[in-house]
């Protein structure tokens, strides 16, 4: 025998018997099949109004009343307008009882965003299943699933919006703003980012944000959507996502640098983000807001002499609220240890204790407490060293006799002492000339101390 033909001979008897042992493979798995030992179905997990960009579940199912030889694998199929990540597939191993037996099952899940709507065919998809058979002991091949189909549907509030997010929760956070009021020269630069969270949501589908569209300089209407005077550096945009808890958390995040080259006055409009909550089943909106600054060609370091000079005047305003501040803390300061002092000054310039004195007089009128009101009458006197004992006052002999006479004494000679007649003796003492004699040293209301004290 030609030797040249040898190793030929030799492949094609390996061919046929791997063609063998793969149509034995199959005619196994389809016995088993027939026999009711092995399963393989297919079902469309959807929710009760599926819309275009809300994830969708293709769940296979692969079942047996054995036991799997090496796990089921799903191979990959084709289907338009659907976006399906890299590791979509995740794979749960599980048992379940059929008729009273235990089975082994693995079910693939293949989570699906489907990008329009209308109908979609699902074709049978192939699956490459090992199992460990009664009879024929390690049995491999590859099975079918059954066709399907399933409808995607887009909200009427969705027309005309080509990019949006389907999320029951989105949030937006933006760093580096554009200070309107500030003047910025040429050469600077501000970096602006935007990023964006969506619940349940990978960051794939998060649609891009262009932060410089309809961007142009006020003062050249004649130039092109604003690259005129500005030169924009567009980072790549970070991608990624995280998962906490079994929560899926996607994350786009947009960074913009723009480097003002020519002066002018520059603007941004507003973006606006629409996002779908499949909670409320609503369309809401998250917006960007507009952005407008001016810069001047005077060069950097002229514009930074003249925010030098804002910064000063703004420092100098600092430092004197402060020194006010300072002023009432002292002030408060010294308030709080003089304050016995100042309660003084304060009693002596509003004659404080003259007017208590004068109330509790009267009050003891009212109340027919004539010796009480002699005493408070004879304080009063001392403090406005003013004596009236050796003068002709009548209203005082009146109030002497009600306090020390006896009572059939007073009633008698029908004595009295109305609070008129107590105001007009406070006036006459009020008004009648200062004591000449020598002045008290001590206060009414004071204890005398005693040189044995």
């Amino acid at each position: 025998m030609n030797k040249t033909l040898l190793p030929i001979l030799i492949a094609l008897s390996l061919v046929c018997q791997l063609i063998f042992i793969n149509n034995a493979s199959a005619q196994n798995l389809a016995k088993l099949v027939e026999q009711g030992k092995l399963k393989v179905s297919l079902q469309v997990n959807q929710k009760k109004t599926q819309i275009v960009g809300q994830a969708i579940i293709i769940a296979i199912e692969v079942s047996t009343d054995r036991w799997f030889a090496q796990g089921s694998k799903v191979q990959h199929f084709p289907l338009k307008n659907v976006v399906m990540q890299a590791d979509n597939i995740i794979t749960i191993n599980g048992s379940k009882r059929i008729n009273g037996q235990s089975w082994a099952t693995q079910t693939h899940e293949i989570t699906m965003y489907p990008t329009k709507s209308g109908h979609y065919y699902l074709a049978p998809i192939k699956v490459d299943i090992s199992v460990n058979s009664e009879s024929d002991g390690v049995v491999s091949g590859t099975l079918k699933t059954l066709e399907s189909n399933f409808n995607i549907e887009l909200p009427k509030e969705l027309d005309g919006i080509d990019n949006f997010i389907v999320s029951p929760k989105v949030s937006l956070s933006i760093k580096g703003h554009f200070d309107e009021e500030k003047v910025y020269a040429v050469g600077e630069a501000i970096t602006q980012t935007v990023t964006i969270r969506a619940s349940d949501t990978p960051a794939m589908m998060i649609p891009p944000i262009n932060l410089a569209e309809n961007k142009q300089s006020i003062n050249d209407k004649s130039a092109s959507a604003g690259v005129a005077g500005l030169s924009i550096y567009h980072k790549p945009a970070k991608v990624f996502d995280k998962s906490n808890r079994g929560v899926l958390t996607g994350t786009r995040e947009e960074s913009l640098t723009y480097i003002f080259e020519k002066p002018g006055s520059y603007v941004i409009d507003e973006k606006v983000i629409y996002w779908w909550n499949i909670t409320s089943n609503s369309l809401e909106r998250l917006v960007i807001p507009s952005s407008a600054w001016s810069v001047t060609g005077g060069g950097v370091s002229q514009v930074r002499q003249k925010n030098n000079f804002t910064g000063l005047v703004s420092n100098m305003e600092s430092v004197f609220t402060l020194l006010i501040i300072l002023s009432l803390i002292t002030l408060s300061y010294l308030g709080f240890i003089r304050r016995h002092q100042l309660v003084a000054l304060y009693n002596t310039i509003t004659k404080r204790h003259k007017r208590i004195l004068r109330n509790h007089f009267l009050k003891a009128i009212t109340e027919k407490n004539y010796l009480a009101a002699t005493q408070y009458l004879y304080q009063y006197r001392l403090m406005l060293n003013r004596q009236t004992e050796h003068i002709d006052c009548p209203l005082a002999s009146k109030l002497n006799k009600l306090a020390f006479s006896n009572e059939d004494d007073v009633i008698n000679q029908a004595i009295t002492f109305s609070i008129n007649d107590a105001k007009r003796l406070i006036s006459n003492i009020d008004t009648y000339p200062l004591n000449k004699g020598k002045v008290v040293n001590f206060s009414p209301s004071e204890r005398i101390k005693l040189n044995n004290d």
